[in-house]
């Protein structure tokens, strides 16, 4: 099935059908489904690092401020320490057009947008540079909408995985 949507100008793919491959962001998804309960998403307060500490170095937290559309509308609260390993680079305490390049902060906040907007978890696979020394990695990155008390999403958890082949799909 073609329903990837290319995010130009990169080689990452959205996949709002979730076929993750990575088991690491399936374990992750079925804890944020568990931590829903009937509910749209969890809550920030639903969500323990004790209970993910294995995910923990490739997570990373996102508040959203609305609309919730251009880069400085996200506020990056924690980068896992493999992350950090990974951007060469520690965006904590930063908004995304601080830290990433301008179409780097322009493409992540569309993804980080439209998770905001349809309140759904998003998959995003493919090759990312994450650094001017680095080559292509390719990697497959789950989005998870967090309230924090209310309807609508004020912050996302992520995680991000390398994967060690190219995905098929």
């Amino acid at each position: 099935m073609s329903a990837h949507l290319r995010l130009s100008p990169f080689d990452l793919f959205i996949d709002p059908l979730l076929n993750l491959q990575d088991g690491r962001l399936r374990a992750l998804l079925a804890y944020w489904n568990a931590k829903r309960a009937g509910r749209p998403m969890p809550a920030r307060v639903d969500v323990s690092p004790a209970d993910i500490v294995s995910h923990l170095p490739s997570i990373f937290l996102i508040g959203a401020t609305p609309p919730a559309v251009a880069p400085s509308h996200f506020h990056v609260r924690l980068m896992g320490t493999a992350l950090n390993e990974l951007f060469a680079d520690d965006f904590t305490g930063r908004t995304l057009d601080e830290r990433m390049s301008p179409k780097g902060a322009s493409a992540f906040s569309k993804v980080l947008g439209i998770v905001c907007e349809l309140r759904r978890p998003m998959r995003i696979h493919g090759a990312a540079t994450f650094s001017q020394e680095r080559v292509a990695t390719e990697i497959e990155a789950l989005i998870l909408p967090l309230s924090v008390g209310g309807a609508g999403v004020e912050m996302a958890m992520g995680e991000i995985v390398k994967r060690a082949s190219a995905d098929a799909a």
